[in-house]
C-alpha cells in the first residue's frame, strides 16, 4: 500500500506552514499528499433560502475549487510529488483522524482562528489528537532555516516505553539525513537545597551520569538500527516543559509520545508536560501514539 501523508488546510494564512511542511514529509517519503478541506455549511432556519445564501452544494463546490487550485499548484511546485484531493461537509478534526488511519502522518496547522500572533494550539489539533492512531505533526513555529537536528525527548524512568517514539525519531531522521538529538530532563531539586554547596553539585553530577547511562541503554537498538544516523545527547536537570520549549528553537523539529487509549477507544492522551509544549514550541512538534 502505498503510504499517504495528509493535511488539513483552511482558508486561513496559518494553513500555508501545515502545507509547507506536509510536502516535505510526503517527498521524503515518496508518499502521496493528501489535501483535506473540511466545509461547514449552516441550513437556514425556515423555510426557503433568502437572498445571497449559498447553498449546500455551492459550499461544497467551493471547497472542491480549493483543493483542486491548491493541488494544481503544488504538483507544478514539486516535480513528481502525487496530491489527492478529500473535499467533506463537517468536522475538520474527525474528518482528519478518519483519513489518518492507515497514513504515515497527519499534518494540522498549529493555530486556531483567532488570528493573535503567538496563539495558543487550536482546538481543531487538539481533537485531532484526541481521535488519531497516527502521529500527528503540529504546525507550531514559522519557517526557518533547517539545522538538521530532529529532537526526540526521552523519559529513562520507564525502560521501553520510549520504542514507537525512537523508531519514528531515528526513521525520520534517516529519511532527512539529519542528526538525532535526544535529550532526557528530569526535575530540578537544587533549589531546595540552595546552601548544599559541594555536596548538592556532586549529587547532581551522579544523577546526571547515571541517568546518561540509562539514555544510551535506551538509544542502543537504534544506533545498531539506524548506523547511519548520527546521534547526539544530553540529560540535564532543570524545567522539563521550559527546556523542551527552549531547545526548539534550535532543532528542526520536536518528537514526543503520547499515549494510545486503550480498551477500544482510538486517539491518544497527552499530559501536561505535551500540552505545554504544543502550546508553546517554536518548530513543528510530532506526536507519536504508544502504548
Amino acid at each position: 500500500m502505498t503510504q499517504s501523508v495528509v493535511v488539513g488546510f483552511d482558508d486561513t494564512e496559518h494553513s500555508a506552514h501545515a502545507i509547507t511542511l506536509a510536502v516535505r514529509e510526503a517527498t521524503a517519503r515518496n508518499a502521496v499528499l493528501r489535501l483535506l478541506h473540511a466545509y461547514q455549511w449552516i441550513p437556514p432556519t425556515t423555510f426557503g433560502l433568502p437572498p445571497g445564501i449559498a447553498t449546500e452544494q455551492a459550499v461544497a463546490e467551493a471547497s472542491r475549487a480549493l483543493l483542486n487550485t491548491t493541488a494544481e499548484r503544488l504538483r507544478a511546485e514539486n516535480a513528481g510529488l502525487t496530491v489527492e484531493t478529500v473535499s467533506v461537509g463537517g468536522d475538520p478534526a474527525g474528518a482528519l483522524a478518519d483519513e489518518g488511519r492507515d497514513a504515515a502522518l497527519v499534518v494540522v496547522g498549529g493555530r486556531g482562528r483567532g488570528g493573535f500572533a503567538g496563539q495558543l494550539l487550536g482546538s481543531v489539533a487538539l481533537r485531532v489528537l484526541d481521535r488519531a492512531t497516527c502521529p500527528v505533526m503540529i504546525a507550531r513555529g514559522a519557517e526557518a532555516p533547517a539545522t538538521g537536528r530532529i529532537m526526540v525527548g526521552v523519559d529513562v524512568d520507564h525502560p521501553g516505553g520510549d520504542a514507537g517514539l525512537l523508531e519514528f525519531a531515528f526513521a525520520e531522521a534517516a529519511l532527512r539525513n539529519a542528526e538525532v538529538f535526544a535529550v532526557h530532563i528530569w526535575d530540578d531539586p537544587t533549589p531546595l537545597y540552595a546552601r548544599g554547596g559541594q555536596f548538592v553539585d556532586d549529587i547532581v553530577e551522579a544523577v546526571r551520569a547515571n541517568r546518561l547511562r540509562l539514555l544510551d541503554a535506551a538509544l542502543e537498538p537504534w544506533v545498531e538500527k539506524y548506523p547511519n544516523v548520527r546521534v547526539s545527547r544530553q540529560a540535564f536537570p532543570g524545567t522539563p516543559s521550559r527546556m523542551l520549549v527552549d531547545s526548539t528553537r534550535v532543532v528542526d523539529m520536536l518528537v514526543i509520545g503520547g499515549l494510545a487509549r486503550t480498551e477500544g477507544h482510538q486517539g491518544m492522551r497527552i499530559g501536561a508536560l505535551a500540552h505545554t509544549v504544543l502550546h508553546h514550541a517554536h518548530c513543528p512538534v510530532i506526536i507519536v501514539p504508544e502504548s
